[in-house]
């Protein structure tokens, strides 16, 4: 048996991500910008008391910026022993638990980076869904890196 998928929009697309990834679901609030970060960084949102950057999983995908309005949420997800991370997507669909044969692997593409993302393509009722993998679809350790150097920022004193 397959594990649960959560099923969600991003442009207009259906994309899921295994269940067992996704820590909680929020509704949008204002980011802290991050200076020199990539486009598809938005800034970091304060989670319990704990710094987490957020991503426009749209700007990510290479397709396009997430329109903010009140069906946007954050999808917080995490790897096992990993920190938290903030996708933005335009709405969350639903949970489903595909069959063993409904799963198929993902076919070929020219991107290296988005290929290692896209683990698997499903067909769900007359749409498709592709499962990504959030540990290749992003740099990690380039994100954090640029969560610290900005952190760190914050707490040395200012200039006169």
């Amino acid at each position: 048996m397959q594990p649960e998928l959560l099923t969600f929009l991003c442009a207009n697309e259906l994309f899921a991500l295994p269940i067992s990834v996704v820590r909680e679901i929020r509704g949008w609030q204002k980011t802290r910008k991050v200076p020199d970060a990539p486009r598809h960084l938005l800034g970091l949102v304060m989670l319990r008391d704990e710094p987490m950057p957020v991503v426009d999983l749209g700007w990510r995908l290479g397709l396009g910026q997430t329109t903010i309005d009140t069906t946007t949420v954050v999808i917080v997800v995490q790897q096992p022993q990993g920190p938290l991370l903030g996708l933005v997507v335009d709405a969350v669909a639903d949970v489903v638990q595909p069959g063993d044969t409904q799963l198929k692997a993902p076919p070929p593409m020219g991107k290296q980076l988005i290929q290692g993302a896209i683990k698997g393509v499903m067909a769900i009722n007359d749409d498709m869904l592709l499962l990504l993998d959030v540990q290749h679809l992003f740099d990690l350790d380039e994100i954090f890196t640029l969560v610290d150097s900005a952190l760190s920022e914050e707490e040395s004193p200012s200039c006169p």
